[in-house]
């Protein structure tokens, strides 16, 4: 893309364009979730191997809960920003087309099928006068 086109993103939208295309992060996510939850199963068999008190296991499951919910929050806001990438380079490829820009709200899918559907008639009625 050109440089007046990339300045259509706004810095999450190129910073998700830039992670896009390095391999591996998707990995690491998985992986840190597994090892969170072997922590949590660890550390639940030693305090019911060790007895230790409710207190205790009261504070590692907040610790966990918290841990859970900053990486729900940052997953969903990555997701966020791919959306909106998505539809502005949806966007952009419908520009570059000439097609009918998609309405907000709408989808670029659905909109193909309709138009297809509209479509049809049409291609059918030519094979039938060729």
């Amino acid at each position: 893309m050109e440089d007046r086109d990339v300045t259509m993103l706004s810095e999450d939208e190129q910073r998700a364009l830039d992670l896009s295309f390095q391999p591996g992060l998707t990995e690491k996510r998985m992986r840190n979730i597994a090892i969170n939850f072997f922590l949590g199963l660890v550390a639940l068999v030693l305090f019911a191997a060790y007895r230790i008190g409710l207190e205790w296991i009261s504070g590692v499951a907040a610790a966990i809960l918290v841990v859970s919910a900053i990486e729900k929050v940052s997953y969903t806001r990555a997701m966020l920003h791919y959306k909106s990438l998505v539809r502005k380079l949806v966007n952009r490829v419908e520009q570059l087309e000439g097609t009918n820009p998609t309405a907000l709200g709408s989808h670029p899918a659905e909109q193909l099928r309709r138009q297809l559907e509209l479509d049809r008639p049409r291609a059918e009625r030519a094979d039938v006068r060729h």
